[in-house]
């Protein structure tokens, strides 16, 4: 009974930092996310069916692309294919400097041409250190 409740709470704790993870991004709050990063939030996430990292491309945050490509985060094809494929302009040098090789990827027919943010209303907005 008590590893199903560790498991519950670790799997809640999950969640909560992930909606904080893309909050943190769409609201362009570089500090944030890589807070919750160190934190033990996972820059890999996936979230209604794009990476983190296309999310950022997306909001054309150079500075908070390149943070989560220094974090770890590992889609950087499939990240500067976006751009590419869709007029992302601004996104598309910081990328290929790098020596990105893009690769183009089709949406999965459920979730249409471009990430969407669907900020969960229950999330508190406030991010409190040592919490």
């Amino acid at each position: 009974m008590m590893i199903l409740k560790l498991l519950r709470h670790n799997i809640g704790n999950e969640g909560s930092m992930a909606k904080q993870l893309l909050n943190a991004v769409w609201n362009e709050d570089v500090k944030k996310a890589r807070a919750l990063i160190q934190k033990g939030a996972d820059p890999n996430w996936i979230f209604n069916g794009y990476p983190l990292l296309i999310h950022a491309v997306f909001t054309r945050n150079q500075e908070m692309v390149m943070m989560l490509i220094e974090e770890g985060a590992t889609q950087v094809s499939e990240a500067l294919g976006f751009a590419l494929d869709r007029g992302v302009g601004e996104m598309v040098f910081p990328l290929a400097f790098l020596g990105i090789v893009p690769k183009i990827e089709e949406p999965k027919g459920d979730f249409g041409p471009y990430p969407a943010r669907f900020a969960p209303l229950e999330m508190n907005p406030l991010f409190v250190e040592g919490s």
